[in-house]
């Protein structure tokens, strides 16, 4: 309830209350009186019923008044004091305050002012002294992170749930070109000027890279912790919307007993290695045919003149020339071609070297949704090793044993390992007939879409990319034993790889040349609702219009935006973005934002823009001053569109008129001059959601102080102030 409601209701009570006395001394007063005496009375009431009325009135407005002074010098100078004091003690030291009241509240005031000048004075000192300390500090972080920044590899760490807590600029750059499995590739100049995607703090990793594949690397580096191996990363490769191909090393970061806390990945973008790699393939099935040609051409000569040793000297001069000329035709493609290939990468898609019994300790793990598969070791060393992309290969055994399941009814139920001479053999073991060739060659011609998704690889280039083959084959001569090979080669002894990848612990103390506290995150929390203020994440934006009529048909031409992650304004995470509205924009709305129809010209239309902020405010909290009227522009959109905003919605002036009762003016200019909050760039869609972004980290310490903890406190406070009845 408004104060002012508050005194209305106070007066109100305290006149009937001293009515109601008034009148309970005169009953009891009438009823002493005899008759005579009260005949007497009456007649002289009637005659000076003027002069009772008069009275009467003089004193209710006599009291009336001294109450209303009492409530303006005292009462609400009071809250006043009470709300001013509360901003210049957390929010705003440099705020004074200025309050008309009574002589005692403007010398508390004063009083209130002086000891606010001490403070601020030895703040100030506390702050110098502090700010000297930490400069050596801060030098190294910001050394770090320009180290970080550019890195040629991009570097990005996510916490236990996937979460984005710190990323560089490579991995900005790469990371926003990533095709999604779910998402249909397009041309990048139809999308205007919005773009697809983006990568950003507390975001989640998995809207931008398949969630298998991180998942998959995760459980391999798990067993690698399990098994202490040495090398503890695990390695796969995602394709960008521009057809390049990038390599990801996972890395675990574990804490100071060991347990998971998050991972590092390592962008390398090898599409340079795999064209090479492409090219340097066909020049040596160039070389092969050409040598195949000129070594036939002197094998044939060469059989002649060995059968035929006394042929015609001609002759025998023509096979000479023809020897000879094949030769300089082997010299030349010696020094053309093969020394042309040295020129590009030997390297290929990568294959990391793991032990073949920790391939089908995998496989069997990762299929078991498919079926339950016994593994038999037979004629081969634990140690033996192959190379391979780890996720496909498996990827691909799994496509096979569901083929096998839904098109041969055939219940694969072990596997054998074995390894005679330089090929390691991987059997699919099952009880029934074997695996036509035809129906193999259509299996190899099928992308994988096995149980973890889409894949865009055939299982034939898949197998052809790890050199392996997988064929049919029957043991049994009964025939009832059937099984499907495959062939994988043989990694001979390597020594222990030089870019072995240390697992990051996390010390115990904050190491003095780091100042990032990137783990302290809440990890799994309740509803949205129940969370603390200080922990959620928050979209604050804002739109310019054509008008304030948004049922008139009034559109939208600018939205703004900025992300508040941890008490932080992400000033690298915003939108600042014209919208055609299809029509012209009045002269009554240039003299406020200054947008004209020329800047408007070509820009991207609404459906576009509401898009991208929707996956921009995806999981967050939305942030506005007068958020009524920006919520009505966006809802009178969700027909046409098919865009709905669900977020929970926090409004500025709501939690102002919740925290500063005793105060009517809650505009934006007056909400951050009572704050201390700079407004630079009033009415610019950006400008106005970093300037309501500011005010609302000021108010947050402020609603603590008023009992204001979780989002569900600050929505009811706000439901309770007079604004929040506003409609649009």
């Amino acid at each position: 309830m408004r104060l002012n409601n508050k005194f209305w209701l106070f007066a109100i009570v305290c006149m009937a209350f001293t009515t109601a006395i008034a009148l309970t001394l005169a009953v009891l007063f009438w009823r002493q009186l005899n008759p005579s005496e009260q005949v007497l009375l009456i007649r002289l009431f009637k005659e000076q019923f003027w002069y009772f009325f008069s009275t009467g009135v003089f004193l209710f407005a006599a009291f009336g008044f001294t109450l209303d002074w009492f409530f303006r010098f005292y009462i609400i100078p009071l809250n006043q004091l009470i709300e001013e004091t509360r901003v210049m003690s957390t929010v705003n030291p440099a705020h004074r305050l200025k309050i008309d009241g009574s002589r005692e509240v403007t010398a508390i005031a004063e009083l209130i002012n002086a000891y606010g000048d001490r403070h601020e004075a030895a703040r100030h000192l506390v702050d110098q002294t502090v700010e000297s300390a930490k400069a050596k500090t801060e030098a190294e972080k910001n050394i770090l992170a320009t180290i970080m920044s550019e890195l040629t590899q991009g570097v990005l760490i996510c916490d236990t749930v996937g979460r984005i807590l710190l990323y560089n600029r490579q991995a900005q750059r790469v990371l926003n070109k990533v095709q999604r499995p779910d998402v249909p590739d397009r041309d990048d100049d139809a999308a205007g000027e919005v773009p697809d995607g983006f990568i950003g703090l507390h975001r989640s990793i998995y809207s931008l890279i398949d969630r298998n594949l991180i998942q998959f690397a995760l459980k391999d580096i798990q067993r690698k912790l399990d098994q202490d191996k040495a090398n503890k990363s695990s390695h796969f490769v995602v394709v960008t919307r521009n057809r390049r191909q990038l390599r990801v090393e996972t890395l675990p970061i574990m804490d100071e007993d060991k347990r998971f806390a998050g991972f590092v990945l390592i962008f390398s973008d090898i599409t340079h290695q795999l064209e090479n790699a492409g090219r340097l393939n066909q020049h040596l099935k160039n070389m092969a045919k050409s040598l195949r040609s000129s070594i036939a051409a002197i094998h044939s000569t060469v059989d002649l003149m060995i059968r035929f040793p006394d042929m015609a000297a001609d002759e025998k001069k023509a096979f000479l020339g023809i020897i000879s000329d094949e030769t300089q035709s082997l010299s030349r493609l010696l020094r053309t071609e093969l020394t042309g290939t040295s020129n590009y990468a030997k390297s290929r898609w990568p294959l990391s070297p793991i032990l073949a019994t920790d391939f089908i300790s995998t496989l069997k793990d990762e299929a078991l949704a498919i079926a339950d598969l016994t593994v038999e070791v037979a004629e081969c060393d634990a140690r033996c090793m192959i190379r391979v992309d780890h996720f496909s290969l498996v990827l691909a055994m799994e496509f096979v044993l569901e083929c096998l399941k839904k098109e041969c009814q055939a219940d694969c139920d072990r596997i054998r390992l074995t390894a005679p001479g330089n090929l390691v053999q991987v059997d699919l073991i099952w009880q029934g007939k074997p695996v036509k060739i035809e129906t193999l060659r259509q299996w190899n011609e099928c992308p994988l879409a096995g149980s973890q998704g889409g894949y865009p690889l055939t299982l034939k280039e898949v197998l052809e990319h790890h050199h392996a083959e997988i064929w049919p084959h029957t043991e049994d001569p009964s025939g009832t034993e059937t099984c499907l090979r495959l062939f994988i080669p043989m990694v001979h002894s390597e020594g222990a790889p030089e870019d072995i990848r240390k697992v990051t612990l996390l010390p115990k103390g904050r190491p003095e040349f780091y100042d990032f506290d990137l783990f302290n995150q809440a990890g799994q929390t309740p509803e949205m609702e129940n969370r603390m203020l200080g922990e959620l994440t928050y979209t604050v934006f804002d739109t310019e219009t054509t008008g304030l009529d948004p049922r008139g048909g009034d559109e939208i031409i600018s939205i703004g935006a900025i992300r508040l992650v941890n008490g932080r304004l992400l000033h690298t995470e915003t939108i600042n973005q014209l919208v055609d509205p299809r029509r012209a924009v009045p002269a009554e709305s240039f003299k406020y934002h200054g947008i004209d129809d020329a800047m408007l010209a070509g820009k991207p239309p609404i459906e576009k823009a509401l898009s991208f902020l929707h996956r921009f405010a995806q999981n967050t909290v939305l942030v506005a001053h007068n958020a009524a009227f920006d919520m009505r522009m966006l809802q009178m959109k969700e027909k046409t569109t098919g865009i709905r905003f669900e977020n929970p919605v926090l409004d500025t002036m709501h939690l102002s008129a919740f925290l500063h009762a005793s105060h009517n003016d809650h505009t934006l200019d007056t909400i951050a001059g009572r704050l201390g909050v700079a407004l630079t760039q009033r009415h610019d869609a950006l400008g106005d959601a970093i300037a309501t972004g500011e005010v609302f980290l000021k108010m947050i310490p402020l609603l603590n102080e008023k009992g204001i903890y979780t989002l569900k406190d600050a929505l009811t406070a706000s439901q309770r102030t007079y604004y929040a009845r506003l409609k649009y």
